[in-house]
C-alpha cells in the first residue's frame, strides 16, 4: 500500500517502467523553494511529466491524460503561490505555497470548475499528488477499462488490495480509491465508475461473469 509520496513515487517508477530510460530531471534544474513532494516527482520522473498527449501516444501521456501535472519548464508563480496542475479543459488549477515541505493545496475547481476564488482543498500537497499521478496513471494506461456506476468489489471476483485509499482531490471532499491485483500490472480506480488501467489485457480473468464483454477486447 501506498503510505506517502516516497512509496508512491517508487510505485509510479515501476508502473512507467518502460516509457524512458532515464525519467529524472537534473536537480540542478528544480528550484530549491519546491515543497518536497513535488521537487521528488520532477527529480525521479520529471522527463515523463513533460510528456505532452498528442496522437502518437493516443492522448495518453502519463502525467496528462486526464487532468495533468504541470511540466517543471511550465511552473508559474501566480499571486505567490505555485501553480502546479491544470483541469484537461482549463476549468480548473491548483496551486501551492512555496518554501513549504508539505502545504496546503487551493484549486477554483468549485462552482463546476473556473470559480474566481481559490479555497484550500486538501491540508497536504503530497496527498493530493499521489491522487492525481495515480489517476493519471490509470487513465493513460495502455490498455483502459471503465465501468459505469459500479464498486470495485462488484466488478471483480478476484481479492485486489488497497493501493491508495480516500485519496482527496481537486473539489472539498472529493475521495479517491485505488487498488491493485497482486501479480498484475493494472491499478483500479474507484470513484462515481471504476476504472482500470493496465500494462496488458489481463484482467478479464478477474471480472465477474456480468461485467465479461467484449469491450474488454
Amino acid at each position: 500500500m501506498i503510505e506517502n509520496i516516497d512509496t508512491a513515487v517508487r510505485f509510479l517508477r515501476h508502473f512507467h517502467r518502460d516509457l524512458h530510460p532515464a525519467p529524472g530531471l537534473d536537480p540542478d534544474l528544480i528550484p530549491e523553494d519546491l515543497p518536497y513532494g513535488l521537487a521528488l516527482i520532477y527529480r525521479e520522473l520529471g522527463a515523463l511529466v513533460e510528456i505532452a498527449p498528442s496522437k502518437t501516444n493516443d492522448y495518453r501521456a502519463p502525467f496528462s491524460a486526464q487532468d495533468g501535472l504541470v511540466p517543471l519548464s511550465r511552473l508559474r508563480r501566480v499571486d505567490g503561490l505555485i501553480e502546479f496542475a491544470w483541469e484537461n479543459q482549463g476549468n480548473w488549477s491548483a496551486r501551492c505555497a512555496a518554501g513549504q515541505s508539505d502545504p496546503p493545496v487551493l484549486t477554483n475547481a468549485g462552482e463546476g470548475g473556473g470559480a474566481t476564488e481559490f479555497e484550500v482543498v486538501c491540508d497536504s500537497l503530497n496527498d493530493f499528488l499521489i491522487t492525481l499521478c495515480l489517476q493519471e496513471a490509470v487513465m493513460s494506461a495502455p490498455v483502459l477499462h471503465n465501468f459505469a456506476e459500479s464498486a470495485a468489489e462488484d466488478v471483480f471476483e478476484v481479492s485486489f488490495r488497497a493501493l491508495w485509499l480516500q485519496g482527496p482531490y481537486a473539489t472539498r471532499g472529493s475521495r479517491y480509491d485505488f487498488f491493485e491485483i497482486p501479480g498484475e500490472d493494472a491499478i483500479v480506480m474507484n470513484y462515481g465508475d471504476v476504472w482500470v488501467g493496465e500494462r496488458s489485457r489481463t484482467i478479464s480473468r478477474f471480472l465477474k461473469p456480468l461485467y465479461r464483454s467484449d469491450r474488454l477486447d
